[in-house]
C-alpha cells in the first residue's frame, strides 16, 4: 500500500506538466528538465516535511492514528480542490523563467511536506529514509507520462478523474496505515 500513496501522493507533477508541451517553443530535453525540477522538488518537499515531522511529531504519539487520518484527510481535500482547477483548466502552467518554476516545485511540493510530516515510525514511514528517491521516481514516470501525451479537454477530464483516484488512493493509504 506503501508504494500506492507515493504513487497517487506524485501525480500532481503530471497534472502541472500537461501543459509543458502546449508551447512548440519548449523542446523535449526543456519540458524534460522541467519535469527532473518538479521531480526533485517533490522528494525535497517530502524530504523537508520528515525533517520537521521529527522534531515534534513524537510528542504526539498517542494519537498518531487520528494524526495519520487527518494528515492524509488534508492531503486529499487538497487534491479535491486541484480536481476543480483542473477540470476547468486553471491548473495550467507555462514556464517562462526560472522563477516560475522554482514557485511551482513548491506549490506542487505542499501535499509531499504534509506527507512528510508522518515519516516516523508510530505514523506512516513508508519506505524509511529512501522514500524521498521513490517520491522522486514516480514523480518522473508522472512527469514524463504528461510531457508525452497531447494536451487536449479529454486529457484534462482524464486528469481530473485520476487526481480524484489519487485523493481516494491517500485517504485508504491512511485507513489502511491505522488498522
Amino acid at each position: 500500500m506503501d508504494i500506492v500513496f507515493v504513487i497517487a501522493l506524485t501525480f500532481c507533477v503530471e497534472s502541472a506538466s500537461t501543459a509543458f508541451n502546449v508551447e512548440k517553443k519548449n523542446g523535449w530535453w526543456r519540458n524534460m528538465l522541467f519535469v527532473s525540477a518538479l521531480a526533485v522538488g517533490q522528494g525535497l518537499m517530502y524530504w523537508l516535511g520528515s525533517l520537521l515531522g521529527s522534531t515534534f511529531m513524537h510528542t504526539v504519539e498517542r494519537f498518531s492514528e487520528v494524526i495519520v487520518i487527518a494528515l492524509c484527510s488534508v492531503i486529499a481535500f487538497r487534491m479535491i480542490l486541484d480536481t476543480l482547477k483542473i477540470k476547468s483548466g486553471k491548473n495550467l502552467f507555462l514556464i517562462d523563467d526560472l522563477k516560475h518554476l522554482v514557485f511551482l516545485a513548491i506549490a506542487l511540493g505542499f501535499n509531499a511536506l504534509i506527507a512528510g510530516l508522518m515519516a516516523s515510525e508510530p505514523f506512516l514511514p513508508l519506505f524509511g529514509k529512501i522514500t524521498p528517491l521513490y517520491v522522486i521516481a514516480a514523480s518522473l514516470c508522472w512527469g514524463i507520462i504528461g510531457i508525452s501525451t497531447k494536451f487536449s479537454p479529454i486529457k484534462l477530464i482524464i486528469n481530473s478523474f485520476i487526481n480524484v483516484m489519487a485523493a481516494l488512493a491517500v485517504l485508504a493509504s491512511g485507513v489502511v496505515a491505522i488498522v
